[in-house]
């Protein structure tokens, strides 16, 4: 889900990193340096969940786990061996990335029943890993329509025209900031009310390298290597991201415009993000629909991929996001903030820098 014609009467101020803070966030690899014993770390996290007890194993990551032990361990032995399209890169050998595609082929959608033999989901695993590398190593026929060679190129030198950024931000606001009550980082959205078909494929890019900056960085921020962990954080993996997608913006008058965006959206989500980022959707919360707007959402998204379906919830008002996040909303989406579509503060976007929430993307003139 992802972007509206208003050109804004005054466009956000730019802020420019201090020196300092470009690089002071956490870089992909950062432990490359030191040799790390990946199945010691598999075996920990295993050991955290399952001296659980059973009632607090309330996450997908804990139940799959406790039920099938020995996953992590045997996926990766069995990924040793296997020829890839390209080597995995470190980020790629965190535990929590081999979880993720375990998990998103426990349940079998079909029958809509948990697969238990251990064998298959290994299986299903490892053809969408292969794929996924295919795809990463530049074999794809989208990487011609983005303009770079493989998914290296477009993380590293991809460039976006400040005017083109300004627009989008004001078209399709979207950014991650802080955490919630959970600790898992939060993205938000405010949904567009109009259409812009050469917007599309920059904004399809910019979900894709946000999507790769929170492999490459947020997951390994929030979950620390063995030795560094705490048990709370082995026993407790955080894969995903909350989704706030605010829909102030949208009315009855505007729907065929939004389902144009929307099911662009859909589309490259199902293409891109179910394929290639498996479990990406902690969860998700529509909010500010009304009430009319919650019944045509809940008949919407059942064209959305399954887990999408499970993890979302709508909403009327925004009451929810005081309780999901804790106080620490940008001034937009908070309390008196319905009218404010111009984007993050000054001080909000510093401390995006701060936290490694701002996105991957370099910024150009036009």
């Amino acid at each position: 889900m992802e972007p509206i014609d208003e050109t804004p009467e005054t466009l956000p101020v730019e802020i420019n990193p201090p020196t300092d803070l470009q690089t002071s966030n956490p870089k992909e690899g950062s432990n490359s340096n030191t040799e790390i014993d990946y199945t010691a770390w598999d075996a920990a996290i295993v050991s955290a969940i399952t001296s659980l007890p059973t009632t607090s194993q309330t996450s997908r990551s804990q139940q799959f786990l406790s039920t099938h032990p020995t996953a992590l361990s045997t996926f990766r032995s069995t990924l040793s061996s296997t020829p890839l399209a390209i080597p995995l890169a470190p980020f790629q050998k965190h535990p929590t990335y081999l979880l993720r595609f375990l998990l998103a082929e426990w349940r079998d959608e079909e029958l809509k029943t948990f697969r238990t033999d251990l064998s298959l989901i290994i299986s299903k695993s490892l053809e969408r890993i292969i794929a996924t590398q295919k795809w990463r190593s530049g074999d794809d026929e989208c990487w011609k329509l983005f303009g770079h060679k493989d998914m290296d190129d477009l993380y590293n030198n991809f460039t976006h025209p400040e005017e083109k950024e300004e627009f989008i931000h004001k078209w399709f606001f979207q950014g991650f900031y802080g955490v919630d009550k959970s600790g898992h980082p939060v993205h938000y959205e405010l949904l567009p009310n109009s259409y812009h078909e050469e917007y599309m494929t920059p904004l399809i890019i910019r979900r894709i390298l946000n999507n790769e900056k929170t492999l490459r960085e947020r997951v390994l921020r929030y979950n620390p290597p063995l030795g560094v962990a705490t048990q709370e954080q082995l026993s407790n993996p955080k894969l995903g991201v909350t989704w706030i997608l605010d829909a102030r913006k949208i009315s009855m008058w505007v729907v065929p415009q939004v389902y144009k965006t929307m099911t662009g959206m859909i589309s490259y989500s199902n293409k891109y993000t179910s394929a290639h980022y498996p479990e990406q959707g902690y969860r998700a919360y529509v909010v500010n629909l009304g009430s009319v707007l919650v019944s045509l959402y809940n008949v919407a998204i059942k064209i959305m991929p399954a887990q999408t379906q499970r993890t979302t919830n709508c909403y009327g008002g925004r009451e929810v996001l005081d309780e999901v996040v804790d106080g620490d909303v940008p001034v937009m989406f908070g309390k008196g903030g319905y009218k404010n579509v111009e984007g993050l503060s000054d001080d909000e976007k510093r401390r995006q820098w701060e936290m490694g929430d701002a996105g991957p993307w370099v910024e150009v003139e036009a």
